[in-house]
């Protein structure tokens, strides 16, 4: 990654917001600068080429966008703005660490695979460190805090093993990172399942106490 920020944090959707049409122009213009994204990176892809993708010209592009940043900036609402209204939500319950990490790991895997764009090449590279991009690195800064906060917890109560918790929330992230690539090349038919595969991974490389793992599966289930 070449970015060494998170790249699960936005700022929150903004309240009310109706869905966009799936067939909408707007939704293509989503789409299709989602897949240019991933495989030329940002830098490498200009207006005009998501123009062409969908099939429009410039002037209608602008008419939905105001620029590439614009674009780039609602898939990133879409990504992970709802993942930061989750962790505020999660990281803050009275619930022990391994409940909460497991809630929010298994609602990550879940939610990014779920996603109609492809999020790899805008978020894990160079946008968060253009200076269209600047704009969200508080946010960045924010859920890694939560993230570092619900691992340190574990390992203070004795629920994780004892190791630097910035070691084990790097560990945490390039596992979400690479649920979302496998499973972007090899679609799930059982997300779900999935996703809990993946949290159970998760937390049993954490546990001090593997064999607790059913249990704290069964309490997270109320979380999310």
């Amino acid at each position: 990654m070449a970015s060494e920020r998170d790249p699960f944090q936005s700022r929150p959707a903004e309240a009310g917001a109706p869905a966009p049409r799936r067939d909408s122009t707007r939704e293509r213009i989503l789409r299709e600068a989602s897949t240019l994204f991933a495989m030329r990176g940002y830098a490498g892809t200009s207006t005009r080429d998501i123009a062409a993708a969908v099939g429009i010209r410039q002037p209608s592009l602008f008419h939905h966008f105001p620029s590439k940043a614009a674009i780039a900036d609602a898939l990133l609402e879409y990504a992970v703005g709802t993942a930061l209204a989750q962790i505020r939500r999660i990281a803050t319950m009275d619930e022990p660490a391994s409940v909460r990490l497991y809630a929010f790991a298994r609602w990550v895997m879940t939610h990014v695979v779920t996603s109609p764009y492809r999020l790899v090449g805008l978020v894990d590279y160079e946008f968060l460190n253009a200076p269209e991009g600047m704009p969200w690195i508080s946010r960045v800064d924010e859920i890694t805090r939560y993230m570092v906060e619900m691992v340190t917890d574990g390992v203070e109560s004795g629920e994780f093993v004892q190791e630097d918790p910035e070691f084990l929330r790097l560990m945490v992230v390039g596992t979400f990172n690479a649920h979302h690539r496998i499973k972007t090349m090899m679609p799930s038919d059982d997300v779900d399942r999935d996703a809990e595969k993946g949290a159970d991974f998760v937390l049993h490389a954490l546990l001090q106490d593997p064999s607790r793992l059913p249990q704290i599966r069964q309490e997270a289930d109320l979380l999310v």
